[in-house]
């Protein structure tokens, strides 16, 4: 059967019907989001991430100052202990007593005891975000009163005396 024998009127209305699908058809592969709809979501996302990259390197610094801050911890109660014990000779001893593996920092401990001054420098060859940090704390091995940085870099560093007895 050819188009010529068919009906005109339904001839008519076949053609209708194929160029209304292939229109709907090309309105479906038409949709999509403009150019400003994507600039704008580009804008929000950049906006947010400029927000939230700070904080999230923050973070990690403070997790990192973390390991400072336990090391300190555990060698102000093991070089208390050893003082007691009267093991510990000079201020330097008490950071012989750091338990385990000391990776992003380097420890130093000063002072005359019973105050020890406990220096934590970052190992730059580590962690290169950690190249000329440090965390101070002190501990008095007669009271055990200790005083440890909240951050890295401190604004005003713990000092010796921060540990005195008064």
């Amino acid at each position: 059967m050819t188009a010529s024998t068919l009906n005109p009127q339904l001839q008519t209305t076949l053609m209708r019907k194929l160029s209304h699908s292939s229109n709907h058809k090309k309105n479906l592969l038409q949709k999509g989001f403009t150019l400003v709809e994507l600039m704008i979501v580009i804008v929000i996302v950049g906006i947010l991430s400029a927000i939230a990259l700070p904080n999230f390197l923050n973070q990690t610094a403070k997790a990192k100052a973390t390991e400072a801050k336990s090391q300190m911890s555990a060698m102000f109660k093991n070089g208390s202990a050893s003082y007691t014990e009267g093991s510990i000779a000079t201020a330097s001893d008490v950071c012989s007593t750091a338990p385990g593996p000391q990776t992003l920092f380097t420890y130093t401990c000063t002072g005359t005891l019973p105050v020890v001054l406990v220096t934590a420098a970052g190992n730059g060859s580590v962690d290169t975000a950690l190249d000329g940090k440090t965390l101070v704390g002190c501990v008095n091995l007669d009271t055990g009163l200790t005083k440890i940085d909240k951050e890295l870099n401190a604004t005003t560093p713990t000092a010796a005396a921060d540990c005195e007895a008064t």
